[in-house]
């Protein structure tokens, strides 16, 4: 029953079907909530015997149809013939998952059947399924049972008990067996990004129940159970002291029916409405209200976690279509910035958090994720992230509110980001521990930055994007400070934003290349790779006009551009692998901040064919759903039809469901004008779209909607909002 290939969620709860882990051999598949897996087995028999499954729909974020029916069984001394019986499974997750199954009877005599559903719960951290190393778990115990319910549940080397409560509408015969459940490897330990290698495995016996009802059913007849999961998250109470269990999670507010919701959007291209209406929707159930607040969670089943660089850049692609969600993340990371200096979770005072968890392995301090910090790009983003905010709700309330908390990001910025007093933030690659990354811009695997010769580089790095957020930061802040008065704050900032400006044309320009580098090391060399990174400039509007050009002029070079989008890695570097996680393959997300760039500049052509390649990418995917990556093969040949899935990637996940909306932004050339109090559109659509049309957008405090058609001469806009057509 968990073999499908489906992904539900509801707020912390989610659920994945037949899901590949990243690299440990293991399956994904189970309920989860809080980083535990509270179910990870569950099965179901008709009179002893398997089902062969038709199909698996998902008919909303949280919700599913699986229809089944029988093989060959018997009843006594009868037998039953295949497909007699059909049984419609019907999956919903609020704060708990009910399953709600039904047989129906085709087989034109009365059946008696039996129906067995086994459940079990292994409870364990999302860590550890992923293969990070444990030496040890806690105890799994025996289930405890009544005719109509079950309590699965676990005892954790903190000290601190997790559980499900499985409950049935209907009385059950119910058997405890012990089965299994070995993590032994199939496959040698690999490297993974930010993992030194993968766990040696744990065998356990794992406890399952087997709930049996029995019936008979007329011809022609429907007959239902209903079972509902609840998980107990460990919170903090202790079962030493023979405390009662945890409060099951709350149920919140879906996200859409709070002023947090977001705009939609619709053009005249029906591919790109399927692209656009799937964004909308994961970007729905993304969002997920966490103990400190809500923002979009990164991805699943990886990283449904309060996140710093991946739901920032997710604010900044969706601002236009959603600014209160960008206010919430804004919020919810502020209180949890750093305050102190702790070099075992890499936190510093006013640093803005990588990630944080909630599991077992969180609480007894095997991965550092209480929150992390080990990230170098989330801090300078808030305050990109912030700015734009402001700016775009005209609200001097939330401007006064969060300022504390981007003036510490400023000081974390120039005090302990720019670690030698050069000007430039960076980061030290040494000194890893655990479930910490060496690499702390966006392409954090371990093997993402290497010199031209092939030599990695290590010491001390300034990536090159993160200059481009921090002098974006300097730069969209001094305007928003000056909106709001702060005249002298501004001319500071201003000061600050030039000075970056400068050291990144010095330090980064590689003329011979006409390119970025994408990195300085240790002795302050650049490290002359061929990557994506500099496109992020472009979307901070660092380079000089001439150079910009220069980029977008090496940004069409087949080596780098695949047909597919931005390769990651160009094709004549040492390291390139089209297989790879940073080293070759395509981000959507990555290259949405490119175009976004590139229409900045004036490089509208090629901002539209990389949204092409995008939107064809698209086309060939489940549900048109933009993956969190793929391969960076050429688009020719074989090849040319559809990109190459890489072999495991987050679905959904954010920043890629993100990317179409800042498309359709970047095409649009929405730009909030203060001065005159209104959003300004300056359209270059591609010669395939000629429709746009926004409705419920935000706008400096306003409600409204706008309709860009393409006309003879240029463009029309109908709006009934403060929007002004250049």
């Amino acid at each position: 029953m968990l073999n499908h290939n489906l992904v539900l969620k509801s707020d912390e709860l989610f659920l994945v079907g037949s899901m590949n882990t990243d690299g440990s051999g293991e399956q994904a598949n189970g309920l989860y909530v809080r980083d535990t897996r509270h179910l990870n087995y569950l099965n179901l028999l008709l009179n002893g015997t398997a089902l062969r499954q038709l199909s698996a729909r998902a008919i909303s974020p949280s919700a599913a149809v699986l229809t089944s029916t029988n093989e060959l069984t018997s009843t006594g001394h009868e037998q039953i013939l295949p497909q007699s019986i059909s049984v419609r499974q019907h999956f919903s997750l609020t704060a708990q998952l009910k399953l709600s199954i039904t047989l129906a009877n085709h087989a034109g005599r009365p059946l008696p059947l039996e129906l067995t559903l086994e459940c079990g719960a292994d409870f364990r951290d999302l860590f550890d399924i992923r293969g990070f190393p444990r030496a040890a778990r806690g105890d799994l115990l025996p289930p405890e049972t009544s005719s109509e319910s079950v309590l699965l549940s676990y005892h954790g080397l903190d000290d601190l008990r997790a559980a499900t409560e499985i409950t049935f509408n209907r009385p059950a015969v119910i058997e405890i067996i012990d089965s299994i459940a070995s993590t032994e490897l199939t496959a040698p330990a690999v490297l993974l990004p930010g993992l030194d290698r993968v766990s040696p495995g744990i065998v356990s016996k794992q406890p399952v129940v087997r709930a049996t009802f029995s019936t008979i059913i007329p011809v022609s007849e429907e007959w239902t159970i209903v079972a509902s999961f609840a998980p107990r998250p460990a919170n903090g109470v202790s079962i030493s002291a023979s405390a009662p269990l945890e409060s099951r999670v709350a149920p919140r507010q879906a996200v859409n029916e709070t002023p947090l919701g977001q705009a939609s959007i619709h053009t005249d291209v029906p591919l790109f409405n399927q692209l656009l209406d799937r964004a909308r929707v994961d970007l729905g159930m993304l969002q997920t209200s966490f103990p400190e607040g809500t923002l979009p969670a990164a991805g699943v089943p990886w990283y449904v976690a309060p996140f710093g660089r991946d739901s920032l850049i997710v604010a900044l692609q969706t601002l236009h279509v959603a600014p209160r969600r960008a206010a919430s993340t804004l919020r919810l990371l502020a209180a949890l910035q750093g305050t102190k200096l702790d070099p075992d979770r890499d936190e510093e005072p006013g640093k803005i958090l990588h990630e944080v968890r909630h599991g077992e392995m969180a609480r007894t301090k095997e991965i550092p994720h209480t929150p992390y910090f080990g990230t170098v790009d989330a801090t300078p983003l808030f305050v990109m992230l912030f700015a734009e905010t402001t700016r775009w709700l005209d609200d001097a309330n939330l401007f006064t509110e969060l300022r504390p908390h981007v003036e510490r990001a400023i000081r974390w910025i120039q005090e302990y980001g720019d670690k030698d007093g050069d000007g430039l933030v960076e980061y030290q690659t040494a000194g890893r521990r655990g479930a910490g990354v060496s690499h702390k811009g966006w392409k954090d695997s371990y093997d993402s930055l290497h010199h031209r010769d092939g030599r990695p580089a290590t010491g001390n790095i300034a990536l090159v994007e993160v200059q481009g957020y921090v002098y974006a930061a300097y730069a969209w802040l001094a305007g928003t400070a000056a909106y709001f008065g702060d005249h002298a704050w501004a001319e500071d900032l201003r000061g600050n934003a030039t000075r970056v400006r400068a050291l990144v044309e010095r330090y980064f320009w590689m003329e011979n290349l006409g390119f970025y580098a994408q990195a300085l090391d240790d002795e302050k060399r650049q490290v002359q790779a061929i990557t994506s990174n500099p496109g992020h400039l472009l979307y901070c509007g660092l380079p000089a006009p001439e150079r910009a050009e220069s980029l977008a002029i090496r940004f069409t070079a087949p080596d780098i551009n695949s047909g597919w989008g931005i390769r990651t890695l160009s094709s004549e570097m040492p390291n390139f692998n089209p297989m790879s996680y940073h080293n070759g393959s395509i981000w959507p997300h990555d290259n949405s901040l490119i175009a976004a760039g590139l229409s900045a500049y004036g490089h509208h052509d090629l901002a539209n064919k990389i949204t092409t390649a995008l939107l064809d990418a698209s086309a060939s995917v489940p549900l048109a759903r933009l993956p969190e990556l793929y391969c960076g093969f050429a688009r020719v040949g074989a090849l040319g039809d559809a990109p190459v899935p890489y072999p495991v990637s987050c679905s959904p996940q954010a920043w890629a469901s993100a990317a179409a909306p800042l498309l359709i932004r970047a095409m649009l050339g929405l730009e909030i004008d203060q001065t005159r109090c209104c959003l300004t559109i300056k359209p270059t659509l591609p010669e395939w779209l000629s429709t746009i049309k926004l409705s419920g957008i935000e706008v400096m405090g306003k409600f409204c909607a706008l309709t860009l058609r393409r006309a003879d001469s240029g463009y029309v806009l109908e709006t009934d909002g403060p929007i002004e057509l250049l």
